[in-house]
């Protein structure tokens, strides 16, 4: 469920949103676009799979986008 949220707050924008919020999606964007490209681009952003795949493909993913997701996490849990 958290790499689904993730991800639909990748590749989505909204404009209601505070700074920081815009701020960390634009570095997840930056840094897994190409991954949700290559690993699972066939599947739509905001469908149930694309959580699956991120799973299972974690130990494939850039460094760079793994450092995100969890930079981007804490955050969230930050409030």
């Amino acid at each position: 469920m958290l790499l689904r949220s993730t991800l639909i707050f990748v590749l989505t924008t909204g404009a209601a949103l505070a700074q920081p919020v815009m701020a960390d999606r634009a570095v997840l964007k930056q840094h897994c676009t190409g991954d949700y490209l290559t690993y699972c681009g066939n599947f739509a952003p905001d469908g149930p799979e694309v959580q699956a795949c991120f799973r299972q493909n974690k130990a494939k993913l850039s460094p760079d986008c793994q450092a995100a997701i969890t930079s981007y996490m804490k955050g969230q849990r930050k409030g």
